[in-house]
């Protein structure tokens, strides 16, 4: 006896079956073409359509009510095309720095209103920072985000004060928008950002952008350790090292522009 789980199971396969049929061989399919080559009830076939253009899966052209893959699907296989890319140019970047540095190292993305990290190699140092893959911070709060807030226009900072507060490092809570606004100002002047004891008491980070083709920032490269020990380093040395390797990484990625 099949069970609920067993059916719903069956239906995204199907659901992935129907998918799996476009390519550039035959990007538009009618609702009999996709019913006759699975094999399914051209009724059945229908009500999976309907659902994949009303979630903009896929799309119906009015004039031949042939279907063809939609804007949500594309801007998936774009996102996925970037983030493996990106993962794969970095990776050698990222083990050279943590080499070199001695301090953890990661590589963040924005996700909604938070940094994401999808790539880290930690510190090989007994007092040492610790940030696993998957993890999130703050967009707003501590080195790595702000490096993406400064390069971006993707996300409104007036929702980002809003919903998630002011940042635990701004020192004016009256007026946490325009502070934050300063901040990101300098950091783009600079052209990297730094902040102590931010996120996580006792930890200083140092974090630049990596851009993308636009000059927009897709990611943020950043070193972070134990506060004591990086007073101690050559912190222009650090910068110097991410600046270097943050515009290699944007330069395979598509970047032209000569500065960073």
């Amino acid at each position: 006896m099949a069970t609920r789980s067993d059916s719903s199971f069956g239906s995204l396969e199907k659901a992935i079956r129907i998918l799996s049929l476009f390519d550039s061989g035959a990007p538009e399919l009618s609702a009999q073409e996709i019913s006759k080559s699975l094999g399914t009830p051209l009724s059945t076939t229908y009500n999976y359509l309907k659902v994949f253009v009303r979630n903009e899966i896929l799309t119906k052209d009015p004039h031949t009510s042939k279907f063809r893959l939609g804007f949500k699907l594309f801007k998936l296989g774009i996102l996925a095309s970037e983030n493996i890319s990106l993962l794969e140019i970095a990776r050698p970047y990222l083990a050279s720095i943590a080499n070199r540095s001695r301090e953890t190292v990661a590589l963040t993305i924005i996700d909604g209103l938070e940094i994401l990290c999808v790539d880290t190699i930690e510190s090989s140092r007994p007092v040492r920072y610790t940030m696993k893959k998957g993890a999130k911070l703050p967009l707003h709060a501590g080195a790595p985000g702000k490096a993406l807030l400064a390069h971006t226009d993707r996300v409104s900072l007036h929702e980002v004060v809003e919903l998630k507060g002011p940042s635990k490092g701004g020192r004016d809570t009256a007026h946490p928008i325009e502070a934050l606004n300063r901040e990101l100002e300098t950091i783009r002047r600079q052209g990297y950002s730094r902040s102590d004891s931010e996120v996580v008491p006792g930890f200083t980070a140092l974090a630049v952008p990596v851009l993308d083709h636009k000059g927009s920032a897709m990611a943020s490269l950043s070193i972070i350790g134990f506060a004591d020990t990086l007073q101690k380093e050559d912190q222009q040395a650090l910068i110097h090292m991410l600046k270097e390797a943050a515009m290699e990484i944007s330069q395979k990625l598509g970047y032209t522009h000569k500065g960073l």
